[in-house]
Parts: C-alpha cells; structure tokens; sequence
C-alpha cells in the first residue's frame, strides 16, 4: 500500500530527530562529558523538580530542556501524544524495528486487549516512584537506568542504562512500541496532563471514526501500533493515542477516519 502524505512527512521527521538524537548522543560520548538529558524532555522530572540549580546561565541547555518537556505536556493537553508518533527517538527506534518483522507478523501477532489494560498502570507507577526518588535527592537512581544516559556512558559497558535500551530494542523487535505503552514516564505524565485538560474543560483534538464510512471491518485496529481498540466508539478517546494515522492510511475506504476536536459535532 502506498504510504499517504501524512505518514511521508511523519517519516521523514522522525528519521530527522532519530538523527539529531544520535548525532548528540555521539557529541556527548566524544566529549566525555554527560550532558545526554540537556536534550531530554524528561528532565523536567528529573531535574526540575529537585530544586537544583538547572536556571543558572551555566546550565540554559538543560533549562531548555526542561522548558521543552513542559510545553510537550501542555501542547498534549490540546493535541494529544503526538510527540511520541513524531519526535521521540525511542519510540521512532521501536517503530522501525518493529517494521523489520514484515506485515504478516505485525498483523498476526497483536497484544489482547486485556493485557494491555491490565499493565497500562506501570508507567504511572514508575512515573510515581521518578518522582519521589527526584524529590528525596535520589534521582542519580532512576537516571542510571535511563537507556540515552546508559548510551552516554557506553564505553564503561556496564551502565544499567545501556542494558535497559538493549532489552528495549529487543522487545521492540516482538511487540510494537511496548515501552510507550507499559513503561514510558514521560508517556504517563502526558496522559495525566491530558486528563487534566479533560478537567478544566479543555477539548482535545481526537481522532474521529466515521460512522456511516466505516464497515467495521477492524483492519484499522491491526495496524494501531498503541494496540487501541479503535472501533469501540465514534471518537478514540484512549489518551494513549499518539495520532501516528496509521488507522487512516490502512482504512480501505479513505475518509473514513479524521482528526477533529469532539466539540464541532455537538
């Protein structure tokens, strides 16, 4: 099938972040320094919250970088997870090896639905404990497991980190985007902000099925790499949702699906 416009752009920016992300992570191996979260939008836990002196003139990249994680979350309260389908490089990098295993495995081989309910509240609890441990001080802990640190520290090959990415990748290669799904932080503290958006009134642009298009035959659901079960209601309200268009560039019959704040139809 012929990729749509849509999925030509959304290619061609993630392979360019996927490249700036590897272009820096080699800068801050060559330069033996570790500054790989000066680039990171998760900084904004890691270090925003430990009341470090992050605002200093000294330190304007990781202020940038926290700056930029906040605004990710804000941007997702009105537009959804489309960092993730996009910009992230660990998603992009589990995308793409995921592709390897070819059409008839990814079609095949699908997660129930159940089993990703019943592990969607990991990430919240690793959010959770990033947070405490960040609070306390103790935030060294968490970053030693981060997998672009862990490659930051490469040539001691023992850094945790480095071993996180490998399994990453690895499961990347049998599932779509599981680290997105179950583990991610930064992934949970979007839904949280999307959640509270929800709260104050905000309405955010979904992603729209049309009823009257739409033969439910389910091949959208297949190519969903979020594993949503998309035909269960007009809007896809799952926060999970990284609007990627996949569900529309494999619909048969185009014009089915659109992207539309759920407030225009009432």
């Amino acid at each position: 099938m012929k990729a749509s416009r849509t999925q030509i752009i959304r290619r061609v920016v993630q392979v360019t972040a996927l490249a700036a992300s590897l272009a820096w992570l080699v800068l801050t191996i060559l330069g033996g320094r570790q500054i790989i979260h000066q680039a990171c939008p998760y900084a904004l836990v890691c270090f925003g919250l430990s009341g470090s002196n992050f605002l200093r003139l000294g330190n304007l990249a990781m202020s940038g970088a926290v700056i930029f994680g906040f605004t990710v979350l804000v941007y997702s309260m009105f537009y959804g997870r489309r960092f993730c389908a996009y910009l992230c490089p660990l998603g992009s990098a589990q995308e793409f090896v995921y592709l390897l295993r070819g059409r008839k495995y990814r079609v095949k081989h699908r997660t129930p639905y159940y089993v990703d309910r019943k592990l969607a509240w990991l990430k919240y609890l690793i959010l959770l404990a990033t947070v405490m441990l960040t609070a306390i001080g103790l935030n060294y802990i968490f970053i030693r497991l981060c997998p672009f640190y862990g490659l930051s520290l490469l040539e001691r090959l023992v850094a945790p980190g480095v071993a996180v990415m490998a399994l990453i990748l690895l499961k990347a290669f049998f599932g779509d985007r599981e680290w997105c799904r179950f583990l991610c932080p930064y992934a949970a503290l979007m839904n949280i902000f999307q959640w509270l958006g929800e709260m104050v009134g905000i309405r955010r642009r979904k992603i729209r099925r049309n009823l009257e298009r739409c033969t439910d035959c389910g091949v959208c659901m297949l190519y969903c790499p979020m594993n949503i079960n998309i035909a269960e209601s007009e809007y896809v309200h799952n926060r999970n949702c990284i609007h990627c268009g996949l569900c529309a560039d494999h619909c048969p019959k185009p014009g089915t699906y659109s992207e539309e704040c759920e407030c225009e139809q009432q």
